[in-house]
């Protein structure tokens, strides 16, 4: 595993230096998301795209055999404005970027796109690409940073194609599934791990006769690095992820992940083949009995699209388990779920997309309430899938279950709204996890509203948004807090 470590800190030294925009959508715009979806759903992309970075070469030639004058107003207009972000990703527009962002707090919880994360953050970036390179270099400085780490090259990377794959390394989002305000496997929650990664570029569909059937699909797997500041430092995480469309209105997603290695712990690659084949740890030194090796996660989502009386609604669930019950590690156990159902309607030339999504990560691990805690938690790796104290996944976190109304809204050409209500029970159980490493949270029951607005502004976008929310908590007393940020990207 030294290999792997040392692969993935020289790829991050020399790939800015590899001067010859993105292959891929990354997870930083939930507006271009909506315009997909709602593609999508109709059947003009064809290709599964609830997995981000999500590549761009599948919705081009989806878009290349579609004539707008036949769509209706709505989709022409939807349409124009995924066609304009791909051409101009691929001119190299606006490929150099600043961003200036402020907030009266720090994001205490992060949808798909969210705005910010920090209190104060300055970014700037450049990006390119060739017929078979790309690369960004993005450098941030934050003020009050939640973690201490005041200079971040978070979303920097390099790819080379090679053939229909993608070999990638640096920092970048990823988000698994088809949630808007949340993800149970991999989220924007926590900032991205360096990694390294490889990853099918066109998702079309097997030729031959018995594989045809699954329609396209994607696949990306590689490695992650944890940071040093926890326990087990440097531990690396292996990722697995895959989707199949074997029906235009049916999306289904798989995923995997396997926490291993770090200081103190056994590292090789026999361990991830024993980990990735189910074996179990039997040695004398466990406490007696039988463990897994590593620390797994692995589940499914899937995505249906229908319309119902003239009215488009999605349907979507999420199922992401903790550990394996049985000699496989298909036999998943300790599960999280989410689930969601979604429309879009429109009003002159504004496309409006509404959801409804229910998280549960209340999770029981055995027999009675002493049991819970156990979500995104492990005993070997007391930090569990978490980075800097953030899960990978739910941005709630372990032991919560949330309800949300999110309406996100395209008025006009280049304005936006986005805004979500959320009732939150968070550690419903009331117990924390006191093992030095995992996050202390209190029992809380939360209603927030969280606005945002965007609208051109001085050549460039400028944010506007804020959060209201009335806590109420067992042990100390009841908080009202509302906050406000903004923030201005320049592009050129």
């Amino acid at each position: 595993m030294k290999t792997i470590k040392l692969m993935i800190t020289s790829l991050l030294i020399i790939a800015p230096c590899l001067i010859k925009a993105a292959p891929w959508i990354d997870s930083s715009d939930i507006y271009l998301r909506a315009d997909i979806q709602a593609l999508a759903d109709e059947g003009i992309i064809t290709v599964p795209i609830n997995t981000f970075p999500l590549m761009w070469s599948g919705i081009r030639d989806d878009l290349s055999n579609i004539d707008p004058t036949e769509l209706t107003p709505e989709l022409n207009t939807i349409f124009s404005r995924v066609n304009y972000r791909y051409k101009s990703a691929v001119n190299d527009r606006y490929n150099k970027r600043i961003k200036l962002s402020g907030a009266s707090d720090e994001a205490r919880f992060r949808h798909f796109g969210s705005d910010y994360r920090e209190q104060g953050e300055v970014t700037a970036s450049y990006e390119s690409s060739s017929q078979y390179t790309a690369f960004k270099l993005s450098s941030s400085a934050s003020y009050q940073p939640e973690d201490n780490k005041s200079l971040r090259f978070d979303d920097s990377y390099f790819a080379l194609k090679l053939g229909n794959w993608v070999a990638s390394v640096g920092t970048l989002e990823q988000w698994w599934g088809p949630g808007f305000d949340s993800s149970l496997h991999k989220s924007t929650n926590a900032r991205p791990l360096p990694s390294i990664a490889l990853t099918r570029d066109n998702s079309q569909a097997f030729e031959t006769p018995l594989l045809s059937w699954v329609g396209p699909w994607t696949l990306t797997t590689g490695f992650s690095l944890f940071e040093k500041e926890r326990f087990a430092p440097n531990a690396l995480l292996w990722n697995f992820r895959g989707t199949i469309k074997p029906l235009t209105q049916l999306e289904i997603g798989f995923s995997w992940t396997m926490q291993f290695c770090g200081e103190g712990q056994e590292c090789d690659w026999k361990t991830w083949a024993k980990s990735v084949t189910g074996q179990k740890d039997c040695r004398n030194d466990t406490g007696g009995g039988c463990t897994n090796f590593g620390n797994q996660m692995a589940g499914f989502d899937l995505r249906y699209a229908d319309t119902w009386y003239n009215i488009p609604i999605g349907i979507y669930a999420e199922k992401t388990c903790e550990d394996s019950s049985g000699s496989s590690p298909l036999d998943i156990a300790d599960c999280g779920y989410l689930f969601g159902l979604d429309s879009r309607f429109s009003f002159d030339d504004s496309q409006y997309k509404i959801f409804l999504e229910y998280t549960d990560t209340v999770v029981s691990c055995g027999v009675g309430d002493e049991y819970f805690n156990c979500f995104y938690e492990h005993s070997t790796y007391r930090s569990g899938s978490r980075y800097y104290q953030r899960s990978l996944g739910s941005t709630y976190d372990s032991d919560a279950k949330v309800y949300v109304i999110g309406l996100i809204g395209q008025i006009g050409k280049n304005r936006g709204l986005t805004s979500l209500l959320r009732y939150a029970q968070l550690n419903k159980d009331g117990v924390e996890v006191r093992n030095g490493w995992a996050p202390i949270t209190p029992k809380e029951d939360l209603l927030q509203l969280e606005l945002s607005y965007r609208q051109p502004f001085l050549k460039g976008m400028v944010t506007l948004g804020g959060t209201l929310s009335q806590s109420k908590f067992v042990e100390t007393k009841d908080d009202i807090k509302a906050t406000i940020h903004s923030n201005y990207e320049y592009r050129f």
